[in-house]
This record gives C-alpha cells, sequence and structure tokens, in this order.
C-alpha cells in the first residue's frame, strides 16, 4: 500500500509541522523530517498498486510516482534553501498538503473526485499568499489569490457537471462539450496565471513570498494540468463547430501568453517580477496541450510538465537565493552579480537548458510538438519566437552579471569559498569570546549575508582590522580560536555558498528529467490512472503498471486509443485469435468457435449469411 503510505505521510507530516510551529526548531526539524519520508515513499511507489478509500478507487503508475517524487524532491531542496536564506514558516505544511491533494487527483479513477481533488490542491497556496500583513500590499495579494481559488473551484464544478450531463436536450451536443472544455481550460488559464489573467501573479511577485511562488504558480497547475489532459483527448476529442470556437478561443489565450509573458520578463527591473513573468509564458504550454486534442499531444505534455515542475522549482530558488546574498532584487543593484557567485551563474545556465531543451531533447522535441498539434500551420513560427524571447530575458539576466559590480555586490560575500582570517586577538578571553557570539548571532539572524561577513570580520581581528576601543588597555599575545570555533564561524560565513550549492544540484537534476533521465521519457508514456478511467466505460478493476484497461471496447473508436500509450496493443486482448481463427485456422477454429456459432443458426437462419462475410473482412 505504498500509495496510502505517501497519502498518510503528507497529511501526518503537514499536521505535526503545524502544531510544532510555536517551536521554530522542532518545526523546521519536523518538516524537513516529514519531507524526506514523502520523498522516499514516493521513490518506493509500486506502479501496480491500487487502493479503496470509501467509494473511491485509487491507482497508481510509473508516471504517478515519479511525479509525486519530483515534487516531493522539490519541495525538500526548496526548504533546505529557506533554511539557509530565511525559513518559509508555511511553506512546508502547504507543500505537503499540495501533495497530498495532488497524489490524491493524479491517482483517482473517478474524473470528478479527481477534479475536485485538483481544484481543492489550489487551497494551501492561498491560505499561504492571503496571511494577514500590515501592509495594504499583502491584504491585497490575499484577496486576489482567495478570489483565484474561488473561480478554480467553481470552473472545476462546473465543468464537471457539464461534461458528466453530455446527453442535455439541444439540437447540437457538442456545444455542451464545448462549454465544458473553456471552462476547463479558463480554470487551467486562472491557476496558472494565463493571459489575461495574469494579474494574480503579478502581485504575487510583490507579495515578498519568495520561495511562496513555487507553490501558486508551478505545482498547483502541473497537478491540475495532468487532470485536465486526461479529458483531453477522450472527451474533447470530437469535431463540431462550437468545439472548433472554443478551441480557438484558448488557442488565443496560448499565444497570448507564451508572447506577452515573454514580454513582461524583458521589461521588468525586479527578479521576482522577472521569474513570475518567465513560469506564466512556460505555462502556456499546458493549454497547447489542451488545444491539440489528440493522443499524440499526451506524452509530450507529461514530459514537460516533469521537466517545469523541477526547472521552474530551481528557478523560483534562484531568484530567492540572488536577493539574499546581495540584499536587493533589483537589476539596477545587482550589476556584476556574476563575478560575486560564479555557482549561481551556473546554476542559471542548467534551468535555462532544462526549460528550453537542445535539439534532439525530449523537452526540446515536446515543446515543438505541442506546439505543432495545438496551433494553426501558418502560426507555427510563434513556437520558435517564444524560444527566442526567452532566450532574450535569459540572457539579460546573465549580462547584468557580468558589468561592473556596483558597491552593494562588492560588499557582498557572494558563493566563493571563504575562511575565517585569525590573528592576535585580546588577552581578556572574555572580550573574544563575547566579540565571537556576537558575529555569529549576527551571522545567523541577519538577512544580509554582507553584515554578516563584516560583523565575522570584525570579529575576528584580523591584521587589518581595527583594535578593539579598550585594546590599548590590555596586553597583547597571540592567542588563536578553537578549531571548533573556526569551523562555525566558516560555516556561518559560507551560508552563499550552500544555498547556491543546493540551487545547483536543483537545476541539475532538472538537466537530467529534460533529457529523459532517471526514467521520465519511459514514465511519460504510461500516463496516470485517469487517463484510462476517463476513456468511457471505464474499468477500475483492470489497472495495471502500464495503465492499460484489461478490456477496451471498439463501440466507440474515438475514446479507445486516445490515450492508451502502450505500444503493446495488439497482443493484449484475448479474444482476439479467437476471432481471427474463424478465417485462417481452421483447427483451431473447430475447436473454439462452434460453440459460439451454434447459438446463431438456432435463434435466426437468415444472421448467418450476413455474419460470414463480416467475419472474412
Amino acid at each position: 500500500m505504498t500509495l496510502i503510505a505517501f497519502l498518510l505521510t503528507c497529511v501526518a507530516g503537514m499536521l505535526l509541522t503545524l502544531l510544532a510551529q510555536p517551536f521554530a526548531r522542532l518545526s523546521r526539524l519536523v518538516a524537513l523530517a516529514s519531507l524526506a519520508a514523502a520523498l522516499a515513499t514516493a521513490m518506493l511507489m509500486n506502479p501496480n498498486d491500487s487502493a479503496t478509500l470509501g467509494e473511491v478507487q485509487l491507482g497508481s503508475t510509473w508516471f504517478v510516482g515519479l511525479f509525486l517524487t519530483a515534487l516531493a524532491a522539490s519541495s525538500l531542496l526548496l526548504c533546505i534553501v529557506g533554511l539557509i536564506t530565511g525559513w518559509p514558516e508555511r511553506l512546508a505544511p502547504a507543500a505537503l498538503a499540495t501533495m497530498a491533494a495532488a497524489g490524491f487527483a493524479i491517482s483517482s479513477t473517478d474524473p470528478i473526485v479527481a477534479l475536485v481533488a485538483a481544484a481543492a490542491a489550489t487551497a494551501p497556496a492561498a491560505l499561504v499568499a492571503s496571511r494577514v500583513r500590515s501592509t495594504p500590499l499583502g491584504t491585497t495579494v490575499g484577496v486576489a489569490e482567495l478570489r483565484t481559488l474561488a473561480l478554480v473551484i467553481v470552473a472545476s464544478l462546473l465543468a464537471a457537471v457539464t461534461i458528466l450531463n453530455t446527453n442535455w436536450n439541444s439540437d447540437d451536443t457538442t456545444f455542451v462539450l464545448a462549454l465544458a472544455f473553456l471552462v476547463l481550460a479558463a480554470a487551467v488559464a486562472v491557476r496558472s496565471g494565463a493571459v489575461p489573467f495574469h494579474v494574480p501573479a503579478a502581485l504575487l511577485s510583490r507579495s515578498g513570498e519568495g520561495l511562496g511562488l513555487v507553490l501558486s504558480l508551478v505545482w498547483i497547475p502541473t497537478g491540475f494540468g495532468l487532470v485536465a489532459l486526461s479529458w483531453n483527448a477522450s472527451i474533447f476529442g470530437v469535431p463540431g463547430d462550437w468545439l472548433d470556437r472554443a478551441v480557438v478561443a484558448v488557442q488565443l489565450v496560448a499565444v497570448a501568453t507564451l508572447i506577452l509573458g515573454a514580454v513582461g520578463a524583458m521589461l521588468h527591473d525586479e527578479i521576482e517580477e522577472i521569474i513570475v513573468y518567465s513560469i506564466v509564458q512556460d505555462a502556456g504550454f499546458i493549454l497547447l496541450a489542451l488545444t491539440a486534442r489528440s493522443a499524440d499531444a499526451a506524452q509530450p505534455a507529461r514530459i514537460w510538465l516533469l521537466a517545469f515542475v523541477i526547472a521552474k522549482s530551481a528557478l523560483v530558488a534562484w531568484a530567492a537565493t540572488v536577493s539574499w546574498a546581495f540584499d536587493s532584487s533589483n537589476l539596477g543593484d545587482l550589476r556584476g552579480w556574476l563575478r560575486r557567485s560564479p555557482i549561481l551563474g551556473l546554476a542559471l545556465v542548467a534551468i535555462v537548458a532544462a526549460t528550453l531543451g537542445w535539439p534532439g531533447s525530449p523537452v526540446f522535441e515536446a515543446r515543438g510538438t505541442l506546439v505543432r498539434l495545438g496551433l494553426p500551420d501558418p502560426i507555427h513560427f510563434l513556437g520558435t519566437a517564444a524560444i527566442l524571447l526567452s532566450l532574450a530575458y535569459y540572457a539579460r539576466l546573465l549580462a547584468v552579471g557580468v558589468l561592473p559590480p556596483t558597491e552593494l555586490v562588492r560588499s557582498a560575500v557572494g558563493d566563493w569559498p571563504h575562511w575565517p582570517r585569525l590573528a592576535k586577538v585580546a588577552d581578556d578571553e572574555s572580550v573574544a569570546a563575547t566579540a565571537i557570539a556576537t558575529a555569529t548571532t549576527t551571522a545567523t539572524t541577519t538577512e544580509s549575508p554582507g553584515m554578516a561577513a563584516n560583523s565575522i570580520d570584525q570579529a575576528q581581528l584580523g591584521a587589518d582590522s581595527p583594535a578593539p576601543h579598550d585594546s590599548e588597555e590590555l596586553p597583547h599575545r597571540g592567542l588563536h580560536l578553537s578549531i571548533r570555533h573556526r569551523l562555525a564561524m566558516a560555516w556561518r560565513l559560507n551560508r552563499p555558498l550552500q544555498a547556491s550549492l543546493v540551487v545547483l544540484a536543483t537545476a541539475l537534476i532538472a538537466v537530467v528529467v529534460a533529457s529523459g533521465g532517471f526514467g521520465a521519457a519511459d514514465a511519460s508514456q504510461s500516463g496516470i490512472t485517469l487517463d484510462q478511467a476517463a476513456a468511457p466505460p471505464p474499468n477500475p478493476s483492470g489497472i495495471d503498471s502500464g495503465g492499460q484497461p484489461t478490456a477496451t471496447p471498439s463501440a466507440e473508436p474515438s475514446a479507445g486509443p486516445t490515450l492508451q500509450l502502450v505500444p503493446s496493443i495488439p497482443p493484449v486482448p484475448s479474444p482476439a485469435p479467437s476471432a481471427s481463427g474463424n478465417v485462417s485456422a481452421p483447427p483451431a477454429a473447430t475447436a473454439t468457435p462452434t460453440p459460439a456459432a451454434t447459438p446463431t443458426p438456432a435463434a435466426t437462419a437468415t444472421p448467418t449469411p450476413a455474419a460470414t462475410p463480416t467475419a472474412s473482412q
């Protein structure tokens, strides 16, 4: 019951973290332990696992386990960055709650339950952003997030009800499907911040949430998009004028998001705003996967969403680390940041490679496939334009980093390794101990590592450092600090280096996933459980590792091959040999088909001539 173990771990970890919040150190320890346990259970998840909670049946696949592993790993790495740069109190419990809701949504075999759970997963992020602040901006952000949560939930429920009642009294049944498609796409667009629904996302960029941005803009839209894509080809893949008009409307939103999101990232000077508009731009590919309405878009969309989750999580961590390391998020103040933090520069290059890919990589091919299937032929060039615009604002960040550094950047510690400089100190050991304690406390509690470095340098009393005001009254002799004190000071002095290394590790993981590593290329073909349960008629008992129903009827040809991406379809059905043996295998036909053929002559004699041509065909 590995799936149930993951869900219970997330729920229990969330509750324990909330209960331990009055105790800061205990809360952080519980949060990190819960995230590590969630990561372990996700990595050990059995692809053949299934469970029943009440009347809801759950099932896991290879992709479900890998997607939840990506969420848990991103959450753990971001919380480690937060432990260095400033602990986000509500990020860990909100991340655990989001993972539990997303895991329940993508493993459910009931489309309605899955969509409601995916919509409910937006609640933790809204609660994080809606915390009460003294500033009017904080209140505005909270109201906007709660409004977004309400819109997503209402739209999801309306889409579910509309899809279930496709046989309403209407001259054109595709009108109901078009309405459901528009509502579902609107829910995805609102939650991902697509243009023109980007105002809540823009407010989030100025709310000071930092690492909390990843909840609202990366993790939740990805899980919601997975559930929406499961319904895409199986339900909306039918011809119809109303559906075609609805698809055109969503295509316009996707194109505006791809272009205007990149333009917004180029026009802003705050790091957080650039990152938010970059995430909004790439979320346009989720809408392109919806407009494709084809089973061919399922596998590219899944590999893209996997890379999107980890790469954008690394980008949010990169922005938070840069803002903390240099005590500013304005590009005008950050000139020369690359010279002081080359590791963060390498991390940014890796993030660009994981997001855009390179020719021949699975992510690069996935972006091209989604553009080709989701847009008409005359505007396929917009996919290349989106890549060029993305390269433009990433290149701008790197170009600012190589400029001559400002005084603020020059005074920062950066991510170069540092070792405390030790020389003569006062003979009074109590004065030295007091100076060291003050310096380490400052290094621990300050928000700017540059201020911490200055206080530590003064406490070290180096050869070029001024002596204390009372040093003239005390005799001097060579007194060196113990190795324990030096290691403690070096650990605190190198906190920017530690944060940069964690960000670089996250970016490298994203590069491996973007290249199809860690089983991402194979797992993206299996899909989630809802991919098969959404195709009528549902068969919850036939869930296997590939997510393939045991018996798929041929009554509705559009629903059969929609999201069944396992290539070994012909050998699976057992009745196929008996049907073909009626034509070409007389020995097999004598043993098996004769009992099935005897009832038909007994019932009527006329169907037998009509049955033989169909069998020969």
